[in-house]
């Protein structure tokens, strides 16, 4: 056993060496399919979640070996409108659709095509809406916590759980804002194209980068095993070194 444990590490130094390898962050948390919630606030987000298009990509997760989260993130580029990468050196590409059925997002309505999102003037007005304990000028003035609730739940929820932030969760990209609006209207928004633009954005950029955090720990081990289901050539490197669900940071409580 010994021996082959030996044999694993150096295959995977092969790959990806030990100094070259990402931290893998507490962000992209998951959200437990029981979860439950003293506080009438937050299990009214729940309530709503679990009534969304998008509930099951707050749950997603995958058992893979945690060099090929480590080889995606160190072989990824984005081509045009996808993602090329590799997995124990095998090419793959990844595009938005295959995005949006590994996370299993569905449409709110079949068949009908989705709507505008709104603009950033737009999101400003909304967020004013709900109120916000200071004065709203930019995107960047936006802090979940000032937020009122339930609105300051639902934003916690989304950046902990659909994006790679693991610091300044408090601040609102635009993308993150549109979901919340999309929440809020229940209109048949694109949220796998939200979400994707962000993730492809941490691609583009993943080289200017101050932290050595890998970005999506949680989506990147559903790539991960997407690919493998689909391409039985890839080794399973022995169950030995893998990242388990048991691994994966629960979303369990947030500021109230």
């Amino acid at each position: 056993m010994a021996t082959t444990i030996d044999q694993q590490v150096a295959l995977d130094e092969s790959l990806v060496p030990s100094t070259q390898r990402l931290r893998i962050s507490r962000s992209n948390f998951r959200l437990p399919s029981d979860i439950q919630s003293k506080e009438a606030t937050l299990q009214v987000v729940y309530d709503v979640l679990q009534n969304s298009p998008l509930f099951r990509a707050f749950q997603v997760t995958a058992d893979v070996p945690e060099i090929y989260m480590q080889e995606f993130w160190a072989t990824a580029k984005l081509h045009h409108n996808s993602i090329h990468f590799k997995i124990d050196t095998k090419k793959s590409v990844l595009d938005l659709e295959a995005f949006r059925e590994m996370l299993h997002i569905s449409l709110r309505i079949p068949n009908q095509s989705f709507a505008d999102l709104p603009t950033e003037e737009e999101i400003l007005d909304f967020l004013r809406f709900p109120g916000h304990s200071h004065e709203i000028r930019y995107l960047t003035d936006v802090n979940v916590n000032k937020l009122f609730q339930p609105w300051r739940s639902f934003a916690s929820v989304i950046n902990n759980c659909l994006t790679g932030k693991s610091s300044g969760v408090d601040s609102f990209r635009l993308s993150q804002a549109q979901m919340l609006w999309g929440f809020y209207h229940r209109i048949n928004i694109n949220f796998a194209y939200l979400i994707w633009e962000d993730f492809v954005y941490q691609v583009e950029h993943k080289n200017q980068k101050r932290s050595n955090e890998m970005y999506y720990p949680k989506f990147t081990k559903v790539i991960i095993d997407y690919f493998m289901t689909r391409k039985p050539s890839i080794s399973r490197r022995n169950r030995i070194n893998w990242h388990y669900v048991r691994d994966d940071v629960l979303f369990s409580t947030i500021k109230v």
